[in-house]
């Protein structure tokens, strides 16, 4: 290795080269610690391929080395491949740059038409006709913390993420590992839950007992819109299952057996009776602090619907009942009234302390309008729940 100062070196050069000396721990005698005369002769450049990429991960410099023309060789191979392999594994993008979109709805992307111009986007930006723009709701916008560390030399990232940001602060999720992680992390988690609530009771019931041995089962879910939840408390749920008596998947069974075709009228059935009504946007069920029963066992039916009024309850059992071309029978609904509901039920229910914190207790019937998002077929015989209709839409049977 040649020794001394080329006339090219520039004190600037020098410079850099006795700061990055220390940081590269050459080989013990290889190099004084005090004599500039004798450097190697090559230049050690400190090197990031994208210092906006870089700066959320704190310090970790790397270095390039060699003389002038071999160091900006290196430099372009290194950032041409680094731009290349960055659109391909999703790491062009900052998280911060990503999340400005996904906080607000993707405001930039103002085509919602897609392929097919009859079908209507269930995300629309404010800047449409549709006044209920996609994260319309400033206070209800996801928002996150970053944990720092001290040293700002962290390989990784982790923030605490709030899924409905300053409307319940006390909702938080901790993400860690690179920002294309975060991202990915970030959607799975949402994704999971606005389908996971819904699809952990979306099992068969009534194991193998003789009367229900491969009568297929039909859950229909219902949530309370977003824009109607009361500020501290969750979103309200309601569901009714009810079962087919008259076919069944038990290839033993000496009764008719279900068909595709059969599992498509149903389908079109409670669509026409649960989406079309309030022109395409769904069945409303007022819920509140009365209970009304129904039991009806040799046609599939056994109900407790809590609802504003004996009234209401009846409706929502008619148009269940007419899934199956079905009517109420006279004497099976039975009206279930607690004297003093508002005690019992209270709107607004007590906070008390557990384990030290103060917690506002769960509601128990709450008043609430839950519309009507999802039905799925329950087969005991066949894997897994077959959904009919999800967020109002027809889905895709298996078969079709």
């Amino acid at each position: 290795m040649a020794t001394g100062i080329p006339k090219s070196y520039t004190r600037s050069t020098l410079q850099k080269m006795q700061e990055s000396r220390a940081k590269l721990k050459l080989q013990q005698g290889l190099l004084s610690d005090n004599n500039p005369d004798e450097l190697p002769n090559f230049e050690v450049w400190r090197y990031s391929s994208s210092d906006r990429l870089d700066k959320p991960y704190g310090n970790y410099p790397r270095y390039l080395s060699g003389t002038a023309q071999l160091v900006a060789v290196q430099a372009s191979a290194i950032k041409a491949l680094h731009d290349e392999l960055s659109l391909r594994l999703g790491y062009a993008v900052t998280f911060e740059e990503w999340f400005e979109e996904w906080q607000k709805g993707y405001p930039s992307l103002i085509n919602r038409k897609g392929s097919d111009p009859k079908l209507k986007t269930n995300y629309p930006i404010v800047s449409t006709s549709d006044k209920n723009g996609w994260r319309e709701d400033v206070k209800s916008r996801p928002e996150y913390n970053e944990w720092k560390h001290p040293k700002e030399n962290r390989k990784l990232r982790t923030i605490e993420y709030f899924p409905e940001g300053m409307a319940k602060r006390e909702k938080s999720v901790v993400f860690s590992g690179s920002d294309s992680q975060l991202i990915q992390s970030i959607q799975l988690f949402d994704w999971l839950m606005l389908n996971f609530p819904v699809a952990n009771n979306e099992v068969f019931e009534g194991g193998w007992h003789q009367s229900r041995t491969g009568q297929p089962e039909v859950l229909l879910t219902f949530w309370e819109d977003k824009e109607d939840v009361a500020e501290g408390f969750d979103k309200v749920r309601g569901t009714i299952r009810f079962r087919i008596m008259d076919k069944t998947d038990d290839p033993d069974s000496p009764m008719e057996k279900l068909t595709w075709d059969d599992i498509k009228q149903l389908q079109q059935k409670i669509y026409q009776i649960f989406v079309a009504p309030n022109n395409g946007n769904g069945f409303i069920w007022k819920k509140g602090k009365e209970k009304v029963t129904y039991y009806d066992k040799n046609a599939g039916h056994d109900y407790r619907i809590l609802s504003r009024n004996e009234a209401e309850g009846h409706r929502v059992i008619d148009a269940v009942l007419a899934v199956q071309n079905q009517e109420r029978k006279k004497g099976k609904p039975k009206l279930n009234l607690s004297a003093n509901p508002e005690i019992a039920y209270p709107t607004i229910p007590p906070t008390k302390k557990v384990l030290g914190k103060v917690i506002r207790m769960p509601r128990l019937r709450p008043i609430a309008d839950v519309r009507f998002t999802r039905a799925v077929l329950l087969l005991q015989f066949y894997r897994g729940p077959i959904p009919l209709i999800d967020n109002r839409q027809l889905m895709s049977l298996p078969e079709d």
